[in-house]
């Protein structure tokens, strides 16, 4: 039976409102993330009240969201453990319904108060003597393409992906004047978290690109920029953090970091490192 049918065959749920109604295509579309999240963090994702999701869970038969919780893991798990948790039927125009998602992650990331974060990162690290962007799992590729570009464009921009005792080492450098750029997607790790904090303690100013604005990185963060990271089939799309990143980045630029791009390029032409070359 799957999350769906378990979902649809509780008492209830043919009477569940709109809004309930989100609460529980989250569950079916993203089981793995509710299945650890507070009400909270559901009803952030599902663009609802906590309330909502409490209502929604009691409407279901269960005494609240925390019994509802315990039942979908243990569901989830037995998926797992039967191998029925791979990837759902491809939807029909997959591609087209991927696109038009991904469309609506933006149009929901350009909210004054996310376009202000951008802005003020953006200040951040333009005014910082060393930015040092830290993060995990999925956030590391949207990093890759900030610290490589922003350091194509002059700014002093070290990557720290590797293990969390070598991004340590980074962030204890750091210091008043300095910038901290976490960027974290989907699950938290202790180890994110503990660097966030140390960075706030260094001095840095932290500056955090997350999907839960609740995000525990919050509390240690000067400015946050919240990306939407919802995909057609339960699993995370980076497209709205990385325009997040594209709209740091354009933000940095202006004419002194278009010459300096402009001496890198010549510096690749000179040594012949490209192949596309005249």
């Amino acid at each position: 039976m799957t999350i769906e049918e378990w979902l649809a065959g509780r008492i209830g749920y043919d009477t569940l409102g709109p809004q309930a109604g989100q609460v529980v295509h989250v569950l079916i579309r993203a089981p793995q993330f509710a299945t650890y999240s507070s009400a909270r963090e559901v009803a952030e994702r599902a663009g609802v009240n906590v309330s909502t999701v409490v209502r929604t869970a009691q409407q279901l038969g269960f005494e609240g969201w925390t019994d509802l919780r315990k039942e979908l893991r243990d569901h989830y798990l037995d998926s797992i453990a039967a191998g029925d948790s791979g990837p759902p039927p491809r939807p029909a125009d997959a591609a087209g319904r991927t696109l038009r998602q991904d469309a609506a992650n933006i149009t929901t990331l350009t909210t004054g108060e996310n376009l202000q974060a951008i802005r003020d990162t953006a200040a951040a690290i333009r005014s910082a003597r060393r930015t040092v962007v830290i993060g995990s799992g999925s956030g590391a590729g949207p990093a890759h393409i900030l610290g490589h570009l922003g350091t194509i464009m002059g700014h002093d921009i070290q990557l720290a992906l590797g293990s969390a005792t070598a991004q340590a080492v980074q962030v204890t450098r750091l210091g008043k004047g300095d910038c901290l750029l976490v960027l974290n997607v989907w699950r938290l790790t202790r180890a994110l978290r503990g660097l966030t904090r140390l960075g706030r303690e260094q001095g840095a100013t932290v500056c955090v690109l997350t999907d839960l604005r609740s995000s525990p990185l919050a509390e240690d963060a000067h400015h946050v920029v919240v990306t939407p990271t919802e995909g057609v089939q339960g699993t995370a799309s980076l497209t709205a953090m990385v325009a997040a990143v594209q709209a740091i980045l354009g933000e940095l630029t202006d004419a002194e970091s278009s010459r300096t791009a402009g001496r890198v390029q010549q510096a690749w032409n000179d040594l012949d490192l490209m192949d596309d070359q005249p």
